[in-house]
């Protein structure tokens, strides 16, 4: 048998074979992915400082007499003829027109008028001033129940309104507005 004393406890270890290659990267394939990174960087750069200016719709495109060289001496010189300055463009104004409602409460069906199945329209009639708030709002054309005008009443006095238009100018007006009080049928 063999003798356990004499064995070697770890194996030397196996010398790396010469035959592998070694597994690194050429120096040319980094330039080149460098020279890639820095043409890519620069297309981008590039690009980003690009600004097409607006369009200036404020001066004229030049005249035959701006493209046509100077005379070179004081005597061969014309004056210059200019033209006259067109008149200044005249504001838009904006059309009359009546006041309009752009914030609406709907009014809330009175408990009693539902209780008693009341239901018509109310006719509300409003002085609008030229900031667009209701004043004055008072019933024009009354339903034939007390609380569906009273609601009716409280609703449009927290509408706004665009104000009526005269002359280009906001001004106070009246408006009549109706409110229709329906049940579901059930």
């Amino acid at each position: 048998m063999s003798d356990p004393m004499n064995r070697p406890v770890n194996p030397p270890p196996e010398p790396p074979r010469s035959d592998e290659p070694r597994k690194t990267a050429s120096p040319l394939i980094w330039i080149l992915l460098l020279i890639a990174l820095l043409a890519f960087g620069w297309y981008f750069y590039s690009q980003r400082g690009v600004v097409t200016p607006p369009a200036d719709t404020t001066t004229a495109p030049p005249t035959a007499d701006a493209m046509t060289p100077a005379p070179s001496t004081s005597s061969e010189r014309e004056p210059v003829k200019r033209k006259a300055a067109a008149p200044p463009a005249k504001p838009k104004v904006i059309a009359d027109r009546d006041p309009q409602p752009i914030a609406r409460t709907q009014p809330e069906y009175p408990a009693a008028a539902f209780r008693s199945r009341e239901e018509g329209t109310v006719l509300v009639r409003a002085d609008i001033d030229a900031n667009g708030n209701p004043t004055n709002v008072e019933v024009a054309k009354r339903s034939g129940s007390r609380d569906l005008d009273r609601a009716a009443v409280e609703a449009v006095g927290k509408w706004r309104f665009e104000p009526a238009i005269k002359n280009g100018k906001a001004v106070a007006s009246t408006v009549q507005v109706p409110i229709d009080f329906k049940l579901e049928n059930q």
